[in-house]
């Protein structure tokens, strides 16, 4: 079989240090075996994993695939009969079973009976931010097929994990952040007074599309514009840019899977005063944040803390959401999803660590809504910015 007719998004030892990882951390938390799952729409954990992806998407949740990773011997894939020949070719697995729908337990039964794991606790996506792309009723019978063994909890194992990205994955993420900047420098070049939110829209997935971003979902671009924005998911309009707008655009794209996504903001002509000062604030508040207050070790609840101070500092009033419920985040992390654990809020006392990719996102509100982004890894030392950091407000001509 020869590597170049092989779909890899890494080489075969990037998957296999992930798998070495999981051992490690099931011998920490006393399981036997890690059960992870994807189908045609999302397959998160069991690409991490087997380096296998079923298919880039389709809206089809019928085609469930299956990794059993057991802490001694070799792991198993389950996959559908039609994606067997390219799970052979991407994936580091060598045993691999395959079914014709309907999906049914039986296949992954018999695998876990050859693995001799009947008696075991076997870890699965039953947690917080995960979930199982296999029929429940089909799940419920694995689980009572098996009644001196458990299914528990795995989501603090696959976090644990995901958190901490290699030097493959920031590559890809930084790649993913160029191709965002430059599509949103060129969406902000190209548009005219008098263009529509859907014209922004167009000019940022043609930009990402033509520098490599081109595998399904393939962008998310959210467009707001007008004195009465705000920010929210709602699609791009036929709504016209006036002049003394602001236009608010938070995109993003992946590459090999992992995503890269930040927010920028535009004038249609001139800016105001007004518009300048506060935008002005909100960037010096997420760039004092970045600069001062993100390292390793310090707590989510400290760095909220002193996240809020810098709003006072500016002489603001910060969003009470971010000291109270609904504790909005401050940070997210960026990977295989666009918005994933871990969540800086001031109700955690999680540990910034070495190696986390996070979005640092920061808005106020003055007639308009003011926010900026900015993506960035903590290093041993601090952090770096992979985005490249906002300065000011673009102007539309």
């Amino acid at each position: 079989m020869k590597d170049h007719f092989v779909q890899r998004d890494f080489p075969a030892e990037e998957y296999q240090a992930h798998s070495k990882r999981a051992i490690e951390l099931m011998e920490e938390m006393g399981l036997d075996a890690l059960m992870v799952t994807g189908d045609f729409t999302s397959s998160l954990n069991y690409r991490y994993l087997s380096g296998h992806l079923p298919r880039d998407y389709q809206s089809n949740f019928s085609r469930p695939h299956v990794m059993i990773l057991p802490k001694n011997g070799e792991p198993i894939l389950i996959v559908y009969v039609l994606t067997e020949r390219d799970a052979q070719l991407a994936s580091w697995v060598k045993d691999i079973r395959s079914y014709t729908q309907p999906f049914s337990f039986e296949t992954v039964r018999q695998a876990l009976l050859d693995l001799g794991l009947q008696k075991s606790k076997i870890g699965v996506e039953l947690g917080v931010e995960h979930r199982m792309a296999v029929p429940y009723g089909e799940f419920d019978k694995l689980r009572k097929a098996f009644p001196e063994g458990s299914f528990d909890d795995a989501a603090d194992l696959l976090w644990s994990m995901r958190m901490i990205k290699s030097p493959r994955e920031i590559q890809c993420i930084q790649k993913a952040d160029e191709i965002n900047i430059g599509a949103l420098e060129y969406c902000f070049s190209q548009l005219r007074e008098g263009d529509t939110e859907i014209d922004a829209a167009k000019h940022i997935l043609n930009h990402m599309v033509e520098h490599g971003a081109y595998r399904p979902p393939v962008a998310q671009i959210i467009v707001n514009s007008g004195p009465e924005w705000r920010t929210g998911f709602f699609p791009p309009k036929e709504k016209t840019l006036k002049k003394g707008d602001l236009i608010f655009i938070d995109s993003g794209c992946i590459i090999n899977g992992y995503w890269g996504e930040f927010n920028r903001m535009a004038s249609v002509g001139p800016a105001s005063d007004r518009q300048k000062r506060n935008h002005k604030s909100i960037l010096t508040i997420i760039q004092n944040t970045i600069r001062e207050g993100i390292k390793p070790g310090v707590k989510s609840s400290d760095l909220m803390k002193f996240f809020i101070s810098q709003y006072k500092n500016m002489g603001l009033d910060p969003p009470s959401y971010y000291g109270e419920y609904p504790f909005m985040h401050l940070c997210h992390g960026v990977g295989l999803q666009g918005s994933e654990p871990p969540f800086i809020r001031i109700d955690s006392e999680l540990e910034l660590k070495a190696g986390m990719v996070l979005s640092v996102e920061a808005y106020h509100k003055d007639q308009e809504v003011y926010g900026s982004e900015e993506d960035i890894l903590i290093t041993e030392n601090g952090c770096k910015v992979l985005s490249r950091m906002d300065e000011e407000l673009y102007t539309i001509s």
